[in-house]
Parts: C-alpha cells; structure tokens; sequence
C-alpha cells in the first residue's frame, strides 16, 4: 500500500554564528556573530524553503517574565547580483521571522537551548541570521546559532 502522507526532509545543520560576542541586554549581534559565510542558497539549500533554529546562550543575570524574549531577523543577501538588504540594527528591523521564548525565572549562569521551527529561506539567494536581545540579562560570548534547512517530500503513489 502506497503512503499517502508527506514527509519532512531535512539537510545537515549548519553552525551559523558560534562563538558569538556578548550581546547586551536591549542590543543586537552584529555580523562578526556569523560564521564565515552566510547560508548559501546554491546548491542543494534551494532546495529547502524553510528551516529550524536553535539557539544556546548562557544568561548573565536572571531573565524574569517581564522580558523573556530574543528575536530572530533575516538578512537576504545576493538578492540580484550581489545586492544585500542592510544588516538589522535597532533601527533597521525588517525581516523580522521569530521569537525564541526564554524561560522565566531562572537564575544566571543558566544554559539555554531553544528553537524555532519552519523559519522561511529566501526563494533563491543567500541569507543570514541576527539576534536582537530583549531580555534584562546579557548574554556571554561563545553563543550559537544553528540551521537546519527542511522540506517536505510528497506522497509516494
């Protein structure tokens, strides 16, 4: 019998920022955060239209319930030969994808893995991934943000 369901596929996950500087409480990453080079959308990533992110960051100060939150942005990059989107700032905050929740009422010091699923790739070009820090607690240097391109493969007949 044949299996009429989809199916989820995904690609090696890719290490895209590791070893990132502080980001301080109300600040952003920068583009020193991200690994050499961005997500390339030759080669087998177009053929992933989403993806998953994991971030690891390790808190300085407790994070309350108040502001628990770090925002996740996307910069498309090589959109037509070669011509990049300004990377997020505090005032530039276009492509906006997610929010990762931290959870409340923990102490500092405290390690946290959180992630996002279903994250949207750019149809064709390259990109990369910023973090804006909105929590009361800065973050230490060596976080990682990790990539996971996925796609669904269609029913088998």
């Amino acid at each position: 019998m044949a299996d009429p369901t989809t199916k989820v596929t995904k690609s090696t996950q890719i290490v895209h920022a590791s070893g990132g500087a502080t980001v301080i409480a109300g600040g952003m990453s920068g583009s020193a955060d991200v690994s050499a080079a961005p997500l390339v959308g030759t080669g087998n990533l177009n053929s992933y239209p989403r993806c998953d992110v994991v971030l690891s960051i390790v808190t300085t100060a407790a994070i309350t319930t108040i502001s628990n939150q770090v925002l996740l942005y996307r910069r498309d990059k090589n959109i037509d030969t070669g011509i990049n989107e300004i990377p997020p700032n505090t005032s530039n905050k276009q492509h906006f994808v997610g929010s990762f929740t931290i959870p409340a009422s923990t102490t500092a010091g405290a390690t946290h893995n959180v992630q996002l699923t279903d994250i949207p790739l750019p149809g064709a070009g390259d990109c990369e991934f910023y973090i804006e820090n909105v929590t009361p607690s800065a973050f230490s240097t060596g976080w990682t943000l990790k990539v996971t391109p996925k796609s669904d493969v269609g029913a088998t007949s």
